[in-house]
């Protein structure tokens, strides 16, 4: 498989499985996405937060485009605008990240925030935020059992992607 069939793929899995978990959210009382459990982040709300903002950070640095005032702000009581901006930087990034050519995938971009410093690839960094934001999917799945959420819960592995 080429670079760029497999990170057209990988981000059409990230923008399936967002929608996956946001359709279910959708169907669970909002209180419920506010109440604190045990997690990186202690409220499903604030797991979704990061991962949209992880999302647009990495959009932004892998298209070129300047990082350095990113706004990392944390919002309170509006998990129906996230939800929304979820799904819509999920499609901006499978529509972005798609269109590189195999060169473009293989430029190395130079990162320097205050939490790292490194000179990947385009295309390890997009695979890096698709990663991330699996590892966040599972803990939301993984907090709504602990908050006694039984009802509705998606399956977003890769392989039942896939399956189609």
């Amino acid at each position: 498989m080429s670079i760029t069939k497999l990170i057209s793929n990988y981000t059409t899995y990230n923008e399936w499985a967002n929608n996956k978990i946001i359709d279910w959210l959708k169907n669970i009382d909002t209180a419920m996405l506010y109440k604190q459990t045990p997690s990186s982040f202690n409220t499903i709300d604030y797991t979704l937060q990061h991962i949209l903002s992880a999302q647009k950070f990495w959009l932004t640095f892998i298209s070129g485009e300047d990082i350095s005032t990113f706004n990392w702000g944390v919002r309170e009581l509006e998990i129906e605008n996230l939800l929304t901006e979820l799904e819509i930087v999920s499609a901006q990034m499978k529509n972005k990240f798609s269109a590189f050519t195999e060169e473009e995938l293989n430029d190395k971009l130079e990162l320097h925030v205050r939490w790292v410093k490194n000179n990947l690839c385009r295309y390890e960094y997009i695979m890096h935020v698709i990663n991330h934001s699996t590892y966040h999917r599972g803990q939301i799945v993984t907090m709504a059992h602990s908050l006694g959420i039984k009802d509705g819960i998606t399956n977003t592995d890769y392989n039942f992607f896939n399956t189609k």
